[in-house]
């Protein structure tokens, strides 16, 4: 049965051995950096990228960058039938993976998606179909990435110097954030910058910032214990009111509100 985690380091020099060799494993990175090392190899993983590791061989990881952290779900799961016939991935002989989910607003979609299969696996363990909701559930998951490796093929309506900004600003959504600063990563003026991010996201630099950073704040509110505060500051929002302000105009409820609400449905699930 798929097992998941989630992990959220901040200052801390860490290094651990992995446990688990008989699954595949795999890393979702929300925040931050990961270095994962072999014997005789090692590479990095960074924002929007999910790693696979194959079964079998023995490994270490460490945060390369303590003061930036890493923070990632992680999954334990064999390759069902169906991924295996679809995909070229579940090859053994392929000791490590990296897709990269280039579609930022994508990413953020995973992380809900993998947040609901975290809670999932803490559930009632008798639930009935649980096992075949989880392995559904990953298999969903896993295909969307390929799914959005495949159009990234095909076509890439961003402009290259915008995805360059966007990757900028998601390394740290909660770093002050000047449009300027943005237009400048990009290599364009701040006219151009704002006139190519809006005809490659349809929102303007502001909105598209606002819009992320109350997304994972919401995603922060529904997975952690940290305080209203806490998690506006953790996204980008110096003022607790008015990340309150706007946090309500786009979900319709106040941040706390919102937290009690997320804390029942999952108390009925």
């Amino acid at each position: 049965m798929p097992m998941t985690g989630y992990f959220n380091s901040r200052h801390e020099e860490l290094e651990w051995v992995e446990g688990n060799l008989e699954n595949w494993n795999a890393y979702f990175t929300l925040r931050g950096t990961g270095e994962i090392l072999y014997e005789n190899d090692r590479f990095r993983t960074g924002t929007g990228e999910l790693v696979l590791l194959s079964p079998g061989v023995h490994r270490s990881y460490r945060i390369p960058f303590p003061a930036q952290g890493w923070e990632f779900y992680w999954l334990h799961f064999r390759a069902t039938p169906r991924l295996s016939h679809m995909l070229d991935w579940f090859d053994r002989r392929k000791v490590w993976q990296i897709h990269k989910v280039a579609d930022v607003a994508l990413r953020t979609r995973i992380a809900l998606q993998l947040e609901e299969l975290h809670q999932l696996n803490l559930g009632n363990p008798d639930m009935p179909w649980r096992e075949a909701m989880l392995e559904a559930s990953l298999e969903a998951l896993i295909l969307r990435v390929a799914a959005s490796e495949k159009q990234e093929i095909v076509t890439s309506p961003v402009d290259t110097r915008i995805e360059h900004a966007l990757e900028f600003f998601h390394r740290d959504i909660a770093a002050p954030t000047d449009i300027g600063r943005l237009a400048q990563k990009a290599g364009l003026s701040r006219s151009q910058f704002c006139l190519l991010f809006r005809q490659g996201t349809g929102f303007t630099p502001q909105q598209y910032i606002e819009e992320r950073r109350l997304e994972m704040a919401a995603y922060y509110l529904r997975i952690s214990a940290q305080s209203v505060t806490e998690v506006a500051d953790l996204v980008g929002f110096s003022n607790a009111f008015y990340f309150a302000s706007r946090f309500r105009k786009r979900f319709g409820t106040t941040p706390t509100h919102y937290r009690k609400g997320s804390v029942a449905n999952t108390a009925r699930a």
